[in-house]
C-alpha cells in the first residue's frame, strides 16, 4: 500500500489553511489544492510499503511515541517548496517553542525512513505560473500567515489511494504520544 506517516490538525488550522487557500486562489496560477478533510502535518512520505514493512513501522512508530509527551505546535509561516525561484508546493510551516516536533521528524527519519521533510502543511501543489512577480507579490503578503495552535497528541501511519476525484486517505494505525 502507498503510504505516509503524519500527525492531524485540529479543525481550527483546517479552517483557518482554507481561508488561506482561498486568498491563493485569486494569484495567476494553477494548483491542486488540499481539501481541508486531507490536511494534515506531513512527516515522511514512505511509499510503497508491504505487510510486513507496515507492521516493523507500526512498531518502531509506536516505540518512538511512548517517549514523547503530548505537545502544541503552532502552524505560521508560507513555505515556498523547494524554493521561491522554483515553487511546486504551497505550505504552512509548523513548529514548537520546545523543539519536540524536529526531534520527532528526526527519530522517524533515523527509525523508519522514507522522504522525511520539516514538518509542514501542505495547502496546494503548484503546476503552473501565469505571471510569477504577481504571485511572489501575493505570497509575500502571506509570508507570516498564522493560523494558530493544534495539540500533537498522536502520529498516524495513513494509506493513500490515488482516485481520479483525489487522493482517499485512511489511517491505518494511531501511535499516541503520553
Amino acid at each position: 500500500m502507498r503510504c505516509f506517516i503524519a500527525i492531524r490538525v485540529a479543525e481550527n488550522i483546517k479552517s483557518q489553511a482554507a481561508q488561506v487557500q482561498n486568498r491563493l486562489s485569486d494569484l495567476p496560477m494553477t494548483c491542486k489544492f488540499v481539501e481541508p478533510e486531507n490536511m494534515h502535518i506531513t512527516m515522511s512520505f514512505l511509499g510503497d510499503a508491504d505487510e510486513t514493512r507496515t507492521k516493523d513501522v507500526i512498531a518502531a512508530l509506536d516505540s518512538i511515541c511512548a517517549g514523547y509527551k503530548k505537545f502544541e505546535a503552532e502552524a505560521s509561516g508560507l513555505k515556498m517548496i523547494p524554493s521561491a525561484s522554483y515553487i511546486r508546493v504551497l505550505a504552512i510551516d509548523i513548529s514548537d517553542p520546545a523543539g519536540s516536533l524536529d526531534r520527532l521528524s528526526k527519530d522517524i527519519k533515523n527509525k523508519i525512513g522514507g522522504d522525511v521533510k520539516p514538518p509542514h502543511l501542505t495547502l496546494c501543489r503548484v503546476k503552473s505560473l501565469a505571471d510569477k512577480q504577481r504571485v511572489l507579490s501575493g505570497l509575500a503578503g502571506l509570508k507570516n500567515a498564522s493560523l494558530g495552535k493544534s495539540a500533537v497528541e498522536s502520529v498516524c501511519l495513513i494509506k493513500s489511494e490515488l482516485r481520479i476525484t483525489g487522493p482517499v486517505y485512511t489511517i491505518v494505525h494511531e501511535s499516541r504520544l503520553r
